[in-house]
């Protein structure tokens, strides 16, 4: 199931004008999809995250940030990408196939919106951008299967 459920206000901003987004940057919830949504919606934190898409295990998706906005996701990188979160702990490494999928799909269709270039340069960890102090998705991301799936949804214009 698709739906969108905004962010709080404060979690939302503007993305300066000839920004061009060249990166997605790949989350893990450290949680539930239903807490995360949640804690996203809660306005008046100390630090206002968000992320634009969320994807459940069961291959839900939720759109909190419409692409257009910027929200604090990734550090260096908020300005210039997109935010996937994906329900569950980096430390376990469970990532089931619907979720996969789901993210792969979503990614898929935003790097063709955006001429993102469907490689490991711009579709990256939350671990991966400069200054990161996260390690998530952590060791357990299985990124060859996650861009393979990139490149078939995007070969199906899915």
């Amino acid at each position: 199931m698709n739906s969108y459920a905004p962010a709080a206000p404060d979690c939302i901003y503007t993305r300066k004008a000839g920004v061009v987004v060249d990166r997605i940057v790949i989350h893990t919830m450290e949680g539930t999809y239903k807490g995360t949504i949640s804690w996203f919606q809660k306005p008046g934190r100390p630090v206002p995250t968000a992320a634009h898409y969320l994807f459940s295990i069961h291959g839900d998706v939720c759109q909190m940030v419409a692409d257009e906005k910027k929200c604090l996701h990734a550090n260096a990188y908020n300005s210039r990408s997109i935010g996937f979160e994906h329900e569950g702990q980096a430390a376990d490494g469970v990532f089931p196939e619907d979720m996969l999928l789901a993210s792969a799909r979503c990614a898929a269709a935003l790097c063709r919106k955006y001429r993102i270039p469907m490689d490991r340069q711009h579709i990256i960890g939350h671990n991966e951008v400069p200054g990161a102090t996260h390690t998530d998705p952590g060791p357990h991301w299985p990124w060859d299967k996650y861009m393979d799936m990139v490149y078939k949804a995007s070969a199906l214009g899915a």
